[in-house]
């Protein structure tokens, strides 16, 4: 079955037998659809504009599957190429004849909660809001980060490119003119930055990069907590994603008063199958 872009989601064309009942947004890859309309990258795909029964929301890597998957053909979907897939069990078939890999993992949404911990105010004085002309200081970050030590994405088996905290945005001007973006600089250099990897109606995802020459310095925490700070200001709740593993985001997140909420298995797809 073919699919076709859908500029939006059109609640009255959705197939409620077919696609899952709750629209309700939560920490996760909820966050998508909503993510795609204020960013302007990525986009929408759905078996019939007019009555959807079947959806795939893109974005960055990250391909958000809702609805029936008899409705998708592997052939359509393999064009989305390598990603991690979120996505009911129901489609595990389909994502197995659709790619030569499917690999699994597990991560931890966690929602900010608590008080964080503080952090100096001559530390905090380093961070401000990114804005359009930062865009050289995030090329300058991203080289510096891979050649002292190679930016560890949220997903498995990512490619080089643009860093990993910019893919959801579609560029590194994109990302700091967007107005979710807060860095730490030191002289020159921007030195750690966090922003909204997803940006949601309700919820704000959170991805947070350190340059590893300026790390255990406390200024990943104070980047967390001016975006925290700027997203509760916005009505968002701000939210964390991490890999069970990853001990070092977690206790980061810890740090900022985030705490956990539940666990989701991701899959991560690629490359699609030929033939």
């Amino acid at each position: 079955m073919p699919i076709h872009p859908v500029p939006a989601l059109d609640r009255s064309s959705l197939d409620r037998s077919s696609l899952d009942r709750s629209a309700a947004e939560r920490p996760g890859a909820s966050l998508l659809p909503a993510h795609v309309d204020r960013s302007g990258h990525g986009g929408r795909w759905a078996d019939d504009p007019d009555a959807v029964r079947a959806l795939l929301v893109h974005c960055g890597p990250e391909r958000l599957l809702r609805g029936d998957p008899a409705r998708l053909d592997p052939a359509v979907l393999g064009r989305f190429g390598r990603g991690q897939f979120h996505a009911p069990d129901r489609f595990l078939p389909l994502l197995g004849r659709t790619f030569t890999h499917l690999t699994p993992w597990v991560r931890v949404l966690h929602v900010h909660a608590e008080r964080p911990r503080p952090v100096s105010r001559h530390t905090a004085a380093w961070v401000r809001p990114l804005g359009a002309a930062d865009e050289a200081h995030l090329d300058h970050f991203t080289r510096r980060s891979t050649t002292l030590g190679r930016p560890v994405g949220r997903s498995v088996g990512r490619s080089v490119g643009s860093h990993w905290i910019a893919e959801t945005w579609g560029s590194h001007r994109a990302l700091a003119a967007g107005g979710y973006a807060w860095g730490a600089f030191l002289g020159p250099y921007l030195a750690s930055l966090a922003c909204g990897y997803l940006v949601g109606r309700e919820h704000l995802d959170l991805a947070v990069a350190t340059d590893p020459a300026f790390r255990r310095l406390d200024l990943a925490l104070a980047c967390v907590h001016a975006a925290t700070a700027a997203a509760h200001a916005r009505g968002l709740t701000p939210t964390w994603s991490a890999p069970s593993g990853n001990h070092a985001s977690r206790a980061l997140a810890e740090a900022a008063g985030f705490r956990p909420v539940r666990r989701e298995l991701v899959h991560w797809a690629g490359p699609p199958r030929t033939g």
